[in-house]
């Protein structure tokens, strides 16, 4: 008899039920946060990206300024339609060049003298404009 009151002694521990509640609540959860986090994981690198591409097109304008200014400074001008065929026909990422007039607020004025080259770098979504003057 005392053998059999020793088995029937209350042990603590989860019943079946208690461990299947809780397996269908972590699976419930897991089910409504993988999307989540699985889109935030393959967007991770965008940023990145768009960085990347920032840097490249700096680099590539600093290029064409670095161009501009030492033909400035070893001739004392520079002559801005060779400088144009130089761009056009040389540079990376390049979307457009195009001779303005002015520049006010954001507007471009293409009528008039041909002194002040605008040029335009692209990199996918990123863009890059620089104004250099004869």
């Amino acid at each position: 008899m005392r053998m059999l009151r020793c088995l029937r002694t209350n042990q603590a521990g989860f019943t079946l039920l208690e461990i299947i509640v809780t397996l269908i609540l972590v699976a419930i959860s897991a089910a409504v946060m993988f999307p989540a986090l699985g889109t935030n994981l393959v967007r991770s690198a965008e940023p990145v990206e768009r960085l990347n591409d920032h840097h490249l097109l700096v680099q590539e304008m600093e290029r064409w300024t670095g161009i501009y200014r030492d033909e400035i400074r070893l001739n004392g001008s520079i002559d801005i339609a060779a400088f144009k065929t130089n761009v056009d026909t040389n540079a990376n990422y390049l979307d457009s060049t195009t001779y303005i007039n002015s520049f006010n607020g954001g507007a471009y004025t293409t009528q008039g003298s041909n002194t002040i080259l605008r040029v335009i770098l692209t990199q996918n979504d990123q863009t890059l404009v620089a104004l250099f003057a004869q």
